[in-house]
């Protein structure tokens, strides 16, 4: 090879110099070329979106773990101080027993409604074992008195067992979306989202769908979702303002949060009824399906079934009804039919029978 001169070795040096320049500039270029890539791929304007609404769902959760910690902690502090007082005699639990099965036997026949003969219900009803699950036995078990008072906190929750690594075994559905209820509004922009279902806000439209599936009227099909859906905003972002929007009967009393039972349980209209099958859960877990179909047809709201639950506002707009609202915030507006004291009598025994019993129906 002959010698190069001084002028081609210096162009050969600039070209190599050059040309590493150029792979250097093209490995930065494909490298923020994959950059640009996975950016647009898990940042875009829809995966923050959902990620912000994860984070809000996980802070609410990790809000309410703290709170029930905090709960846990000042049961068990107050065990240490004085755990005779919340210790039952034996004899005076039993006294109790029979009396309120006394008080049972004497109100049933007091009711306002007249006695539905096994006859006029079918016989077969009460004598086939098939045609339902056979309940458990008629032992009142008596309530605390403390039990039934209200929190007054809107930072106590429920002490709840769900499982919820699952979906469906989850008690009550909608609870198993956090993520949906929180970003559902705080209040339903129209009641027809409750009767109906909407596509711009999921807690309604699951709230609606699950009651559908039961054989509510009408009227008690809205009621009941208006209330649940407050619910489910209060146990997702628990603070005054959603706890305010809860009806006053509906609001968890003090059994709801020391003993440990379902989420679903947290909807029944009563406390009382609440706390009885709160504290003998373990009696009816496995009558779970027959008492809320059982339930669900003979709730009953005192309203007209001939009169409108919904009336146009000053935009034209359908809107619950005002009075229709002080209505099923009223707990004495409620009621059951008879069906259900016959088949569950022990579940209404330590509530107001002549209050309870429906006598429209």
């Amino acid at each position: 090879m002959s010698s190069m001169s001084s002028v081609e070795k210096k162009r050969l040096r600039d070209r190599r110099a050059q040309q590493a320049l150029r792979d250097k500039k093209l490995r930065h270029v494909t490298r923020l070329e994959q950059q640009v890539a996975y950016c647009e791929q898990y940042h875009s304007g829809h995966k923050v979106d959902e990620l912000l609404r994860e984070v809000q769902a996980l802070r609410a959760e990790n809000a309410v773990l703290r709170s029930r910690q905090e709960r846990l902690k000042c049961l068990v502090r107050s065990w240490d101080i004085d755990a005779t007082d919340t210790n039952w005699n034996d004899a005076t639990a039993d006294q109790e027993y029979a009396t309120n099965l006394h008080t049972h036997e004497e109100i049933i026949p007091a009711c306002t409604v007249d006695p539905v003969t096994l006859e006029a219900v079918g016989s077969s009803y009460y004598t086939d074992p098939f045609s339902r699950p056979a309940g458990p036995a008629f032992t009142p078990l008596p309530l605390l008195d403390n039990d039934i008072e209200p929190c007054l906190s809107w930072s106590l929750l429920p002490l709840n067992d769900d499982d919820f690594s699952t979906p469906w075994s989850v008690s009550c559905e909608w609870f198993a979306r956090p993520e949906l209820i929180a970003q559902s509004p705080d209040t339903p922009a129209s009641p027809l989202d409750l009767l109906y279902g909407s596509k711009i806000n999921p807690l309604a439209n699951m709230i609606c769908t699950t009651l559908q599936r039961f054989s509510f009227r009408e009227a008690e099909r809205l009621a009941l979702g208006w209330n649940n859906y407050h619910i489910a905003k209060w146990l997702a972002s628990p603070n005054p303002v959603t706890y305010s929007k809860i009806s006053e009967f509906m609001k968890p009393v003090w059994g709801q949060v020391q003993i440990v039972h379902p989420m679903c349980l947290d909807l029944i209209t009563w406390p009382k009824v609440r706390i009885y099958l709160i504290r003998r859960w373990q009696l009816y877990r496995e009558h779970k399906d027959d008492i809320f179909r059982t339930f669900a047809s003979c709730i009953r709201l005192r309203w007209p079934a001939e009169e409108c639950i919904l009336e146009r506002n000053e935009d034209n707009e359908l809107c619950l009804k005002q009075s229709f609202y002080e209505t099923f915030m009223n707990e004495k507006c409620w009621a059951l039919t008879s069906e259900f004291i016959k088949c569950y009598p022990e579940v209404v025994a330590r509530a107001n029978m002549q209050s309870l019993v429906c006598e429209m129906c």
